[in-house]
């Protein structure tokens, strides 16, 4: 019995190994071990149990997310004009989709509000009312910082209802955020859409009649005049109707006679001579002034002739004095003398005394001497006014010139400058 075991017991070894021998030998002959790892055992039982995939590094972003992180990392101008391309090929929902991804950047760049106000501009241009449902759900802060996106862009949808929500908002309840700043740049921004992209003058100017504060009302006017004037100034002018606000039209008349003369003098005093009614005596000054600048003399004089108007006559003349005053003395008098108003022409000598200043005192009381005797100035009223204001920076010279010149030191008015003075 137990030579039977022993006989088993070696059979089981010799097998054993046999099996091992010829697993070996099949290794070598194919020589692809199989190895087996402990990373494929966890990797497996790790999908065994169910353990959750890794998140990718870079997630996939939504598409208006990905439009507004290209627009904060590009170039300024360059983004702007792509964004705005971008833009017009959204429908309304994209659009303020768009708008509300923007404004989540506001705290990692400053340019997430150039973003939003160009889709809130181009909300407002197609839908208004969902523009200001919008604008008012921001704080204060952002109302304020986006308002003047959404009067531009409601511009190009009706200038009228954009320009009376501008005046409304002011006193409105829900406009609490806008101030008078504010309220200027909107009325700017919505008077340059007319003026730039709809050409529409005679609505910018109805529109600048309900504007009340007159230094605003300048302002807008110049912008008028400076498109009026880009164009063809007097078939421009020729379309208008000037006659629904006096002080208006005077001062949008006034900024497009300053603005044409400044680039064509000749050209703005030949429409002025033959539309003298709608120039006013400010418009004849400036055309005057940039006559003289431009060294046009003769037209100067024959402008002065042909104007019907005194006032405006006068007006020339005085601005003719004022600048000659310093460069030519002499044809500077000659203009005082052409002035036919009084009080006029004392206003017109004390503003060309200004012009020559107390840089050199001979040249003041020369000036003082020919206003006298060519324009019939009062001889001690011209000089009391010319040396006044020497008597305060060399009183020495003025007791002197008093003290030589015939018929002056017996003037009591005069020698109280020198006796002031010291």
């Amino acid at each position: 019995m137990l030579n039977v075991i022993k006989i088993l017991v070696v059979f089981l070894g010799v097998c054993s190994f046999g099996f091992f021998l010829a697993r070996w030998a099949d290794q070598l002959g194919n020589n692809s071990p199989q190895a087996f790892s402990i990373a494929d055992r966890s990797d497996s039982e790790a999908k065994a149990l169910g353990q959750p995939e890794e998140v990718p590094a870079n997630p996939v972003k939504g598409p208006m997310e990905a439009i507004v992180g290209s627009f904060l990392e590009s170039q300024q101008e360059e983004g702007v004009f792509t964004l705005e391309r971008k833009l017009t090929a959204l429908s309304l929902d994209e659009l303020e989709e768009f708008y509300i991804e923007a404004l989540s950047f506001d705290l990692e760049d400053r340019r997430a509000y150039e973003a939003a106000s160009l889709a809130l501009q181009s909300i407002a241009s197609q839908d208004p009312r969902r523009a200001l449902e919008l604008l008012y759900a921001l704080t204060p802060s952002e109302k304020s910082r986006l308002a003047t996106a959404l009067s531009d862009g409601w511009a190009r949808y009706d200038a009228v209802s954009a320009w009376d929500w501008i005046d409304s908002a002011w006193i409105d309840a829900n406009g609490e955020y806008i101030d008078r700043d504010l309220q200027n740049r909107m009325f700017h921004g919505t008077l340059e859409v007319v003026l730039s992209e709809q050409r529409n003058y005679q609505l910018a100017t109805d529109l600048l009649s309900s504007v009340v504060e007159p230094g605003l009302r300048l302002e807008l006017a110049d912008l008028i005049a400076f498109y009026v004037v880009s164009e063809n100034p007097a078939q421009t002018l020729a379309r208008l109707d000037f006659t629904s606000n006096a002080m208006v039209d005077s001062a949008i008349m006034d900024a497009v006679i300053d603005e044409w003369a400044q680039r064509d003098s000749l050209g703005a005093m030949a429409w002025t001579l033959g539309n003298q009614d709608q120039v006013t005596i400010k418009g004849a000054r400036l055309i005057a002034k940039d006559l003289i600048l431009n060294g046009v003399y003769e037209a100067l004089e024959n402008f002065h002739l042909e104007l019907q108007s005194s006032y405006k006559r006068d007006s020339v003349a005085s601005e003719s004095a004022r600048l000659l005053a310093r460069r030519n003395p002499n044809d500077s008098v000659s203009w005082l003398a052409a002035i036919e108003s009084s009080g006029t022409k004392y206003n017109a000598y004390y503003d060309s005394l200004y012009e020559i200043g107390h840089d050199d005192f001979d040249s003041s009381v020369r000036y003082a001497e020919l206003a006298s005797g060519i324009a019939n100035l009062d001889r001690e009223d011209a000089l009391f006014e010319a040396l006044q204001g020497w008597a305060v920076i060399s009183p020495s010279k003025v007791q002197a010139y008093l003290e030589s010149s015939d018929g002056l030191s017996g003037s009591d008015r005069l020698s109280a400058l020198v006796e002031g003075a010291n």
